[in-house]
């Protein structure tokens, strides 16, 4: 095993995008965890041991596990990645560049772009597709610091990898969780990853059963609850489990590396469930 590594996550920031919005509405839903990934503070980090396989392959076995044992059949996933580039302010032109850089090693195709040159921050932003129908996202925002009233005071540029797709398989999904983890390393990041696996179950559950189901997904990793709230519509369980590489640090340090969600979907008549690791980045 190689030796433990601890990676200081600070505050993710994603200035703009459609999603922001419900990222940080999911967020707020978490019970004292410390380590919250839409703004988390100084002290949250994440800790990464060896696997002995790719970390796609582990990452798709272990929430299938989890998502298997809730009754629910898996069909569709979702790949993020958030990584502080460099701690310096790039302009239009240079973050422009390095977008370029990333689009090419993640082989997206039919990629539009769009970049904004403003005093206080860049921006620049990818939509591509990958083969088999995946849809990705790349962002990119910097900073110059406490002139702009963004950051922790320094400069810094930031940037947000996410993947998602219907099309579930654990080729597909391994394959695509190694790509983006390369190349954030290609662009000398730091790959902080975090996962999950969507599902459905063709009936409306119970607040206790939805509490079983949860459950039942934690011990299937081996994981027992450390946060959650419970609510007749929507059910979310926090822990953590030896099984999985990465985890975070919740309120009192606790550590947390795997969440179930399972929330009423009286439209489909039916029970959505979501498996990730460390932490669900979705709303619902």
């Amino acid at each position: 095993m190689a030796q433990t590594r601890v990676i200081r996550r600070a505050r993710l920031v994603r200035r703009r995008g459609k999603k922001i919005w419900k990222r940080a509405m999911w967020m707020a839903l978490f019970i004292g965890l410390g380590a919250v990934l839409a703004h988390p503070p100084g002290t949250a980090s994440a800790q990464t041991a060896a696997p002995a396989q790719s970390n796609g392959a582990a990452q798709y076995q272990f929430l299938m596990s989890a998502i298997r044992a809730t009754g629910a059949t898996p069909n569709g996933y979702l790949i993020h990645d958030w990584t502080q580039l460099n701690s310096s302010f790039l302009n239009e032109a240079q973050l422009t560049a390095l977008g370029a850089q990333v689009v090419q090693e993640l082989g997206l195709g039919d990629a539009q772009t769009q970049s904004i040159q403003l005093v206080n921050e860049t921006y620049w932003k990818a939509d591509g597709v990958w083969p088999g129908g995946t849809r990705a996202e790349i962002v990119l925002t910097s900073f110059p610091g406490a002139q702009g009233g963004a950051g922790d005071g320094q400069p810094e540029t930031v940037m947000t990898v996410t993947a998602s797709s219907s099309n579930l398989t654990e080729g597909q999904f391994s394959s695509q969780y190694d790509q983006v983890e390369r190349t954030v390393a290609s662009v000398n990041g730091t790959p902080q990853m975090s996962a999950y696996i969507a599902g459905f179950k063709p009936s409306e559950v119970s607040e206790a059963e939805a509490d079983q189901m949860a459950i039942a997904a934690l011990k299937a990793v081996g994981a027992a609850a450390v946060e959650g709230i419970r609510t007749p519509l929507e059910t979310s369980l926090s822990g953590y489990s030896a099984r999985a590489s990465v985890y975070v640090l919740a309120g009192g340090n606790r550590r947390v590396n795997v969440q179930v969600a399972v929330h009423d979907d009286s439209f489909r008549q039916g029970t959505d469930v979501y498996v990730g690791s460390p932490l669900v980045l979705a709303t619902y």
